[in-house]
């Protein structure tokens, strides 16, 4: 069960704007694999993974959070979530009216050591310190940073197109699913040109390198949640398990076994 920090609401009728806490959340710590269905909150959250393996979908893009990685949600945003296997690390809440100083789309960032120290010191005062300035002045330097971070775009958007969808819908479901081209054009009811085209144009990639990287995120919530390489490879689709070790360590700069072992909640 996650173990949670929480600052409390004050009275906020005699207190000035600057009194008002703009941040809490809860500490992760989970030791099997959990599922979040379709949910919205009102403000902004923030998800920083210390080991282990978080998805997060949205109505628009699939984005897999790794180890030492962060992730925005705008408030208002539509998500859903499950992580794979054990993970630790924590999800954070950021109030409607600070939010509006961030992007209103995701984005993925790589933590530093400042940003992860700040939000230990955070989550391990928070309970037993009130909001006071020093607390407050340790939230700010937590933002500071935050908006600091170089951001990636690293994600797996996903089609618009209604005929589109369906293709993108049977793929997540079955990402090892060999039919060719030509085969999914037909699903779209769109001549294969027009098929490839319009998936271009409709995601930003090819739909071959899209296909091959969702078998890749596919695979890396597969060896998070510690299934044997081997297996991994046959459920996405690689018939070699060196083609399969070649293209995961190209996407993520890990060998299969290291990246299983990167994730594993020490």
């Amino acid at each position: 069960m996650d173990a949670k920090f929480t600052i409390p609401a004050p009275d906020t009728s005699s207190s000035p704007p600057c009194d008002i806490p703009w941040l809490w959340g809860h500490i992760i710590r989970q030791i099997k694999r959990r599922v979040t269905e379709r949910h919205v909150h009102e403000n902004g959250q923030i998800f920083i993974v210390e080991s282990g393996v978080m998805a997060v979908m949205t109505q628009s893009a699939y984005w897999l959070v790794a180890p030492g990685q962060v992730l925005w949600l705008p408030c208002g945003l539509v998500h859903e979530a499950r992580s794979h296997g054990a993970i630790t690390g924590w999800s954070l809440y950021i109030a409607k009216d600070k939010s509006a100083g961030l992007d209103q789309t995701p984005f993925l960032a790589d933590s530093t050591r400042l940003l992860t120290a700040q939000v230990e010191r955070l989550s391990h005062h928070i309970e037993k310190t009130p909001w006071n300035a020093a607390m407050r002045r340790l939230a700010d330097c937590f933002w500071d940073e935050l908006l600091s971070i170089p951001r990636q775009s690293v994600s797996l958007p996903f089609p618009k197109d209604e005929r589109l969808k369906r293709v993108a819908k049977a793929l997540n479901s079955t990402p090892a699913d060999p039919r060719t081209q030509q085969a999914w054009a037909d699903m779209a009811g769109m001549s294969l040109r027009s098929f490839i085209r319009h998936f271009t144009a409709d995601t930003g990639l090819q739909f071959s390198v899209w296909r091959q990287r969702l078998r890749l995120l596919n695979a890396q919530e597969r060896l998070a949640r510690g299934e044997r390489v081997t297996d991994v490879a046959a459920s996405v689709g690689y018939n070699s398990l060196g083609a399969f070790a070649t293209a995961f360590q190209k996407s993520t700069g890990y060998t299969p076994s290291a990246y299983a072992h990167h994730c594993r909640v020490r």
